[in-house]
C-alpha cells in the first residue's frame, strides 16, 4: 500500500510536467505564412492554387508581390487572376533558400502530358511570404 505522501509527490510531479508541456507549447510561436512551407500544411504556390479553383482571387493578393501586383490595382489584379488558367498538377521538387528571407522554389507541372520544371522566388515582407510576380513570372505560373 502506498503511503499518502508518495501519491501526493506523485500528483504533483504530473502536475509539474503538465505545466512545463503547456508552457513550452504556448511559448512557440507560429510559423503560418512566414515561410513558403508553412501555408496550412502545404507550400505558398498550391494555396494560391486552392484559393484560385475555389475563386477567392482576393485572399491571393496578399501572398503576391512585384510589378505585376504593384501596377495595378486590386479590381484589375482579381479580374486578370479570374481568367487566368492554374488548374494544372503540379508538385513541389525543390526549394533553395538564398537569404534567411528569400527562397526559390522548383516546381514540376503536368501540361498536356508534358512534365516540366519551373521556377518561382518567394520573399519574406512584412511577416509574410509572398510570391515575386513580374511579366515573365505571371506567364510561367498562370499558363
Amino acid at each position: 500500500m502506498k503511503s499518502i505522501s508518495a501519491i501526493k509527490t506523485k500528483h504533483f510531479i504530473y502536475l509539474m510536467l503538465f505545466l512545463l508541456i503547456s508552457t513550452i507549447n504556448y511559448g512557440q510561436k507560429s510559423c503560418l505564412y512566414k515561410n513558403p512551407l508553412c501555408f496550412y500544411n502545404t507550400d505558398i504556390l498550391t494555396y494560391l492554387q486552392v484559393l484560385h479553383k475555389n475563386q477567392q482571387y482576393e485572399k491571393m493578393i496578399p501572398f503576391m508581390y512585384g510589378p505585376m501586383v504593384d501596377a495595378r490595382n486590386n479590381k484589375t489584379i482579381i479580374q486578370e487572376l479570374s481568367s487566368e488558367d492554374f488548374g494544372y498538377s503540379m508538385k513541389r521538387v525543390g526549394i533553395k533558400e538564398i537569404t534567411k528571407n528569400k527562397w526559390t522554389i522548383t516546381y514540376q507541372r503536368t501540361l498536356l502530358g508534358t512534365n516540366e520544371n519551373f521556377k518561382i522566388e518567394c520573399s519574406l515582407i512584412k511577416g509574410v511570404c509572398r510570391v515575386y510576380l513580374d511579366k515573365k513570372q505571371w506567364v510561367r505560373i498562370f499558363n
